[in-house]
């Protein structure tokens, strides 16, 4: 589960990401601009929007092809996030998921480079 780490830790890990992402047969996920892809900045707004619903409990984060390259064989993706709530379909019916997403979906996050944070 979600835990705080230190930011020391936190910076070796997103080195350790963005070593194997730009090295020879690593992923090579790439912003619109076509540079290596480190994250990606999300605004408050957004956060603010999806869990303005009492009964979102958390924030569902999904991994899409950028909308502007859909047929591209480069790995040019978007995040789509969307609240979540307890399904209460689950687990009585087979297959269900925990959570489902009854309301608005987000997507064209701002990308890493160039909307990166620093981790002071």
């Amino acid at each position: 589960m979600s835990a705080v780490i230190d930011k020391p830790t936190a910076k070796n890990l997103i080195a350790a990401y963005q070593t194997q992402n730009s090295g020879t047969g690593g992923p090579a996920l790439k912003t619109p601009e076509g540079v290596f892809l480190n994250g990606f900045f999300i605004p408050r707004r957004v956060l603010d929007a999806i869990l303005s619903d009492r009964d979102t409990i958390g924030v569902s984060v999904h991994f899409a092809k950028h909308p502007d390259f859909p047929t591209s064989t480069d790995n040019i993706f978007t995040l789509v996030l969307a609240g979540a709530e307890i399904n209460p379909d689950y687990p009585e019916v087979n297959g269900a998921a925990p959570y489902v997403a009854r309301y608005e979906t987000w997507d064209q996050l701002s990308p890493c480079p160039p909307f990166c944070t620093d981790l002071c």
